[in-house]
This record gives C-alpha cells, sequence and structure tokens, in this order.
C-alpha cells in the first residue's frame, strides 16, 4: 500500500504545480510518464502489489462471499448475475472478464472484431473451466452496430449487472467513424455514451449494478474539452484527441453518477497504469528495435493492469459508492471538469447534439438526459455552431 500511495501523492503535486503554474503540456506528460514508471519499476518488489493475481483472486472470494451470505436478500447469487465487457478478446478486457466469468457472471464479451472473440471465449473457457461466456459483435464505431447489440442482448437477458466500458483505440493518425466522427473520440466516448444509454433502463431495472469506466490518467494532460478539436479534422492531433477521449469518459463517468443518484446503478472510472497490451501500436516509438521487449520487461502485464478494472466491477465494499475515479484500487485525483456541473451538462449537451446531428433522429439518448438540469449562468453554451462545418465522410 505504502507505493500506491507514495506514487498517488506525487502525481497529485505533479497535476497541482501543472495547473498552478500553468505548465506546457509536455510537462505533465514527462512527470506523469515518470511516476507511473517508477511503480512499474518498483511493485514488482513488494510482495503485496506483485502479487495481481492472489489479490484478484481475493476479490472474487470476497464477492461470491457476499453473495452467498447475504440473508435481506439485497444480493442475487453470483450464477444469476449477467455482465458485458466491451473489447474482451484481449487485454485488460480479456483478464476483467476472465474474472467476472469466475465470479460467476454470465459474461458477454462485446467485440468489435468476432473472430477474435471467439478465440478469446476459447482461451477463456480452457483458463476458468466454465462456459459462461458469450460472444457478441460490438462495433463502437457504428450507431448502428449499437443499436443492434444492445437490442440483441435486452431480448435475449433482459437483465445487466455490470457493465464495463473497456474498448478503445489510442494515438490513431485522422480517420472517422461509421457515422461521421474522428475516430477515437467517436469511438471512445460517444460510442459508450450511447451504448450506456441504450442498457441504463434494463440496469435500472436490474437493482444494484455497476458501471465501470476505462478512462486514463491521460486525461489529466488537457485542461479541458476542446470541441473544435472533435469536428475540425485542421486542429486535430492524434495525442491530443486520445486524452480528450479519455478526460470526456471521466467527466461522463461524474455526469452519470450525479444524475443516477437515489437509483441503485454507480459509475466509477479507472486509470489501469502502463499496461502491456496493443493499445500504443500507433505510437511511433512502438516500431523501434527493442521497445517491446523493453515495455515488457518495465510495464505491468495485463493481469496486474486489470486489477482496478475487477476491484471497481466486484468489490463488495464499493457498494453504492459512486462518482469516483480509482487508480491502483484506491481513489486517485480527479480532474477539475470532472467536479464542474456545467463542464458535465456541457458535455452532455454536446454529445447529444452530435449525435441527433449525425444520425438525424433528434430526442435521441433520453434517458441520460432526461433530468436536464437548467443552464446555470456561468456555464458556457454548447458548441453547437461547431457542427455546422460539414463532417468528413466516413473512411
Amino acid at each position: 500500500m505504502w507505493l500506491r500511495d507514495l506514487v498517488d501523492r506525487c502525481e497529485g503535486m505533479a497535476l497541482s504545480l501543472h495547473r498552478a503554474a500553468r505548465l506546457p503540456g509536455i510537462m505533465i506528460v514527462v512527470m506523469l510518464s515518470f511516476w507511473e514508471s517508477v511503480y512499474c519499476l518498483l511493485y514488482r518488489f513488494v510482495a503485496s502489489e506483485r502479487d495481481a493475481e492472489g489479490r484478484i483472486n481475493a476479490i472474487i472470494r470476497a464477492h461470491r462471499r457476499q453473495c452467498e451470505s447475504d440473508g435481506d436478500g439485497a444480493h442475487e447469487p453470483a450464477a444469476g448475475k449477467v455482465a458485458i465487457v466491451t473489447g474482451a478478446n484481449g487485454g485488460i478486457g480479456f483478464e476483467t472478464a476472465k474474472a467476472l466469468g469466475r465470479a460467476g457472471f454470465t459474461t458477454v464479451l462485446a467485440c468489435r472484431n468476432v473472430k477474435r472473440g471467439r478465440h478469446a471465449l476459447q482461451e477463456l473457457q480452457e483458463a476458468t473451466g466454465v462456459d459462461t461466456f458469450a460472444v457478441v459483435e460490438l462495433d463502437l464505431a457504428s450507431f448502428t452496430s449499437i443499436e443492434q447489440f444492445a437490442a440483441n442482448f435486452i431480448r435475449t437477458y433482459g437483465r445487466l449487472h455490470v457493465l464495463v466500458c473497456n474498448a478503445g483505440i489510442a494515438f490513431s493518425h485522422y480517420d472517422t467513424t461509421y457515422d461521421g466522427l474522428e475516430s477515437q473520440f467517436g469511438t471512445n466516448f460517444v460510442g459508450h455514451y450511447v451504448l450506456i444509454d441504450r442498457l441504463l433502463e434494463t440496469m435500472k431495472n436490474t437493482g444494484q449494478a455497476r458501471i465501470t469506466i476505462a478512462s486514463s490518467i491521460a486525461a489529466c494532460m488537457v485542461r479541458g474539452i476542446d470541441y473544435t478539436r472533435v469536428t475540425d479534422v485542421w486542429r486535430f492531433d492524434r495525442f491530443i484527441n486520445y486524452s480528450t477521449s479519455k478526460l470526456a469518459l471521466l467527466v461522463l463517468s461524474a455526469a452519470l453518477a450525479r444524475r443516477l443518484d437515489g437509483t441503485k446503478v454507480t459509475v466509477n472510472a479507472f486509470h489501469p497504469g502502463l499496461v502491456v497490451t496493443s493499445l500504443y501500436r500507433n505510437v511511433l516509438f512502438s516500431t523501434l528495435p527493442g521497445i517491446d521487449d523493453f515495455r515488457r520487461w518495465l510495464w505491468l502485464d495485463q493481469v496486474s493492469g486489470s486489477v482496478t478494472s475487477v476491484y471497481l466491477a466486484l468489490a463488495p465494499e464499493l457498494d453504492g459508492k459512486t462518482g469516483g475515479f480509482y487508480a491502483r484500487e484506491q481513489p486517485a485525483v480527479m480532474h477539475p471538469d470532472a467536479l464542474s456541473i456545467a463542464a458535465q451538462d456541457r458535455l452532455l449537451t454536446f454529445t447529444d447534439v452530435l449525435v441527433s446531428t449525425n444520425t438525424h433522429a433528434p430526442g435521441v439518448l433520453d434517458s441520460i438526459n432526461l433530468a436536464r438540469l437548467p443552464a446555470t449562468p456561468d456555464a458556457p453554451k454548447p458548441a453547437v455552431p461547431v457542427l455546422a462545418v460539414p463532417m468528413p465522410a466516413a473512411s
């Protein structure tokens, strides 16, 4: 625990210094990367930190005990629960799905590439000895795919206890989704936004349910959401746009937690750390000789990177806790925009208009935006005029 506390405090101080002194963005990238690397370098020498499998096993056992010993009927038996993990064919999503399956959940692997999803399904069944996994196609870059997935899921299962919003792309060159949105923002954020909306009523009707969202400490590398970067190809920067999408996910998590207050659905976001996955395949330095070997030596493996995701999905002590941002299984420093009601409402309004404009279907996203709050005097107006610029055609 001392190592986690040390790294979290140092990152918090770095972020405070960055915001107070208004240092260039590259400075906070260097500072945060340094402390994340310090944790990756030292955790293997601390017995309690390096035993990721043991920590996941403890979380699963605690969840099972809670379900088996619950005398007031507040918790369903683990075997009756249903979960969805987006991007579960590899990386953190794969390990999270494995833990949910071992905990007794019927776990849907929501994958864009069904072939890879089926391969992951076979691996999961062999690794766990359970057959409660299913693969369903979901492309978060397509509103049509999201609609079909949600409709089929609701028709097949009718309830949802855990939704893990894990899938994403990073640092890609400029491209668009099938619906004409910048691909990183459209896939990482907007796709999950619409998916949550389509499944939210089902989760409310299920009873106690959790939404966990894979954000990143990269969200803190931008001071706020620059909406013109989302809609103007000439202002695109693959690193800034990635960080913007992760900040949008963090703000969404806080906004949903506020708007779902009083229901039994909780929402939390997490930072997995520097993890050896395919997420960084579009970064130039990744192609240099020896870089992959160096990352595998220094960074967290997939199991270690998934512990916080599993913790948010299953840990009994998080029952009723919502609106948090976690790293290394404990609360992390939150971006100021995530705590701002004005910033939350502006993002939801902007996204509602963005989706409506690109689907020609006004009035969508009702379940998220049902309880619209009146505009506050200090709240900036939604960046609707930006949408007057024609979006590039999907590639």
